[in-house]
Formats: structure tokens, sequence, C-alpha cells
């Protein structure tokens, strides 16, 4: 039986990998509205459950890692429809190594030398598989990036995702009652993480001069949605992202030049927090009450792991994807009592059979130190950096056209969002990945653009 599921699963990937993928890119030659309706449908169904646009093979549902299986994600076919709309249209603007694209390779392959210390060699090539087929995202969604029109429509599938998202929340809270509601994410904090960073480039949308009154409603409407997706998800963390980030751009927006639409949607952005934060007042007490010490955090025990390990393999790590081994009994005996000791320090009983599937560090850095070691953590800290150099660079370069403050955003957006790496490993699940390499893309594209009119020695201008 499970052969047959196997086999019905490889011929539905194919379906879609080679033949829904490549027929988009037919349908798209030559038809601006088809692709950007496809960019902008790609940006919604991110909002989704994972299931809805993955499909898995040889998936370990009892493995407690960030990777599982080897993951086929259908979002890459409309990618690969991109990318073949280009070749066919012979646009010259086309790269297969987009700018940034060799650093994300050159960060898989740093981390697939790991695997000489890995206990399952097999794990190690899971998220290899997984983060190395992004690059269909990356070049896809470059290929279509093509001026503001492109990016607009993007956006406006980002924003329509946020407003359906807030109603799912807002049923979960208050029809099922739930506490800490996840809407469709997996968890609640990747909800909320997902939910600002894709929040800031709206709000310098909505408050940008150049942008329609039809598309402001839609875009101020999204990023309300999205401060109040963060308040139901209790998070303390986000929370703070999101007021920190919404802050930097409203101030970058007034250094863009003062407005009546700018002014006016600060004050209602402003009332609108603190109305519903009073709303939320009481629940957000309640997870201040938690002690939260060193001595009594889960994360602290774990980050323990996380040293030991690196202390052990400093160089490649225990192996890509093998924390979930490596931290747990039996075969990780030696570091699971890095948590068993600080259970006993707390008064607990050890039973031993409670630890054979410990959880994960959640901290992304603490968890690619000890399973990638410093060669896989400095190569993913090159790509970190030069996605916030192209970032950087494209706000300055075309601050003065409609697209500077969204570059800015994103750039805000990427920025908040690898500091709270420190703290939350959402950049290895599905839905959060998808959407941050979409903005490494146009980040990308927004560089590529740059580096054409600095070649062609004219103002800096986007295409339309």
């Amino acid at each position: 039986m499970e052969i047959v599921k196997t086999l019905l699963k490889v011929v539905v990937i194919a379906f879609v990998y080679l033949g829904i993928g490549p027929a988009l890119g037919f349908l798209m030659k030559g038809r601006d509205r088809w692709r950007r309706f496809l960019l902008g449908f790609m940006a919604f169904e991110l909002v989704r459950p994972p299931s809805d646009f993955t499909l898995m093979l040889d998936s370990i549902e009892t493995y407690r890692g960030h990777t599982k299986g080897f993951e086929f994600n259908f979002l890459e076919a409309i990618a690969i429809g991109f990318a073949l709309a280009a070749l066919l249209e012979k646009r010259k603007d086309f790269r297969w190594f987009a700018p940034g694209l060799w650093v994300w390779f050159l960060w898989i392959g740093a981390s697939l030398v790991s695997v000489v210390a890995a206990l399952e060699p097999l794990y190690v090539f899971m998220p290899a598989f997984k983060f190395a087929k992004m690059g269909f995202i990356f070049v896809g969604v470059f290929a279509a990036l093509r001026g503001e029109k492109d990016v607009l429509a993007m956006m406006r599938g980002f924003a329509i995702a946020l407003l359906v998202q807030v109603v799912i929340c807002l049923w979960g809270r208050y029809v099922q009652g739930g506490f800490r509601v996840m809407g469709w994410f997996e968890h609640q904090n990747p909800m909320a993480m997902w939910s600002y960073f894709v929040a800031f480039p709206l709000l310098a949308l909505a408050i940008s001069k150049e942008t329609k009154m039809k598309d402001v409603c839609l875009f101020f409407a999204a990023f309300g949605a999205a401060g109040l997706v963060v308040v139901l998800s209790v998070s303390r963390a986000s929370l703070a992202a999101f007021g920190v980030g919404s802050a930097l751009v409203m101030l970058g927006s007034f250094v863009h030049g003062l407005t009546i639409r700018r002014v006016s949607l600060g004050l209602a952005g402003a009332v609108g927090g603190v109305l519903v934060l009073a709303m939320a007042a009481d629940t957000f007490m309640e997870r201040m009450d938690e002690d939260s010490t060193p001595e009594n955090d889960l994360r602290f025990a774990l980050n323990n792991q996380s040293k030991a390990m690196l202390h052990d393999h400093p160089l490649t790590g225990i192996g890509w994807n093998n924390y979930g081994l490596a931290n747990s009994r039996p075969r990780g005996l030696e570091y699971s009592r890095v948590l068993e000791r600080w259970e006993e320090n707390r008064g607990r009983r050890i039973y031993p059979e409670m630890f054979r599937k410990n959880p994960l560090t959640e901290s992304l850095y603490w968890l690619m130190l000890a399973e990638n070691g410093v060669l896989g953590f400095g190569a993913f800290m090159l790509f970190v950096g030069v996605t916030m150099l192209f970032g950087t660079r494209a706000t300055f370069a075309f601050w003065k056209t409609p697209l500077g403050l969204v570059l800015m955003a994103v750039t805000i957006s990427l920025g908040i969002t690898y500091l709270h790496g420190q703290v939350e490993r959402v950049l290895t699940q599905t839905k959060n990945l998808t959407t941050w390499i979409i903005f490494c893309a146009l980040v990308s594209r927004a560089e590529w653009w740059r580096r054409q009119a600095k070649k062609a020695g004219t103002p800096k201008t986007l295409p339309t």
C-alpha cells in the first residue's frame, strides 16, 4: 500500500513540475496580466495550510527535526513558469544566477559538508533538497518582477492573504475560544513573524503618495490586520518587532517627505494600535506573569545543548537536520544529559523514556551552529549580509522613486526577521522560508536595476 501511495505522489509531482509548470510558462508568454495574477496568487497561497501546496516523499512523521522528508513545494512550479516565460520572450534581463543566488548555493554546499559527522546521513540531504529547490522561487520571482506594476501585483496578493488570515484568527479566538491562535500556520510564532514580515512593505505602499486610493485602502487594511494577528498570537517578541518596524517605516516616510496621507495614516495606525492593545491587555499580562528566567526557560537548556555540540564538532557540526537525533536518547545520550541535568536542577525526577524525542533549540543561529558548524553558519551569515546590502543599496539608489519606501520596508523586514532568528527558527519552515526567498528575490531584482542604471549612466529610475 505504501508503494502505491509513493507512486501516486511521484505521478502528481511529475505532473505539477513537468506539466503545469511549463504550461504556465507558455500561458504567461507575452501576457503581463497572467504573470501578475500568478505573482499575486503565489503570495496569497502562502497563507494557506502547507498541505495545500506541498507533498512529501519518504516522510518520517515521528522524527522531531526541522525537515522530515523530501519536500516538494508546488509554488515552485509557478516559479518555473515565470522563468520559462522570460526565456520564451528572450528577455535580456533574465538571469539563471540572479544577484546573490550563488551565495545561497554556497551556504547549501557548506552545510552539506556536515554529513561527515551525521548520525543519519540521509537526513542531511532532506533540508539540502528543500532549500536548493528554493532556487526555483528565487529565479522565478526575479524573472517575474519586471517593474513597479509587478511588485504591486505581488503585494496585493499578500494583502488579501493577511485579510483572510485575520478572519481565521478572529474565528479561532472569539468563536472557538482559543488563547493563542495560529490560523493556518503550524504555530502562532511563525504566523506572527510572517505577518509583520509582510506588513511593513504594505504600510510603505499605503503611505506612498503615488499609490492609488483603492490600493491605499487595501494595503492599510492589510497592515492593520497584520497588527491584530500579531496581538492575537500573544507573541511578545513579534509585538515588539511589529511596533519597531512600523515606527521605522513611518519615520522613513517622514524623511521622504511629509504628506497629509502619511500623517493621517500614521495617526490612525497609532490610535488603532492603542485600542487593540487595550483590548488584549489581559492576555499579555497573563504571559508577562510567566517565569521566563534562564533557570526556568527551556530555550536556555536547549541552547546549552547546542553549545556542547558546537564544542565537539566546531567546523562541520553534528549533521544538518540531525539535531533531533543528537540531543535525544538513546543515540544522543551525551547531549540529552544536558537537558536532563537542567530538569534535575528544577527539582524534577528523571525518567529516561521521557527524553527520547527532545525538542529542537528555538534559536535559528544556535541550530545552525550545532548542525552545520562554523562552516555552514559562516556561509549563511554571508547570505544575510548580501541580502541586507542589496536592500540598503537599492533603497538609497531608488529613494526618490515610487518604490523607494517599499525597498526600505523590505530591508527593515529582513533585518528584523534576522534579529528575531536569535529566538525563533521559523526560516526553516516552508511558508516563512518561501516568503523570505520571495523578498530576497525582490531585493536581488532591485540590485539588478541599480547595476543597470549605473552602467547606463542614467538617473535612478525603475521600470513600470
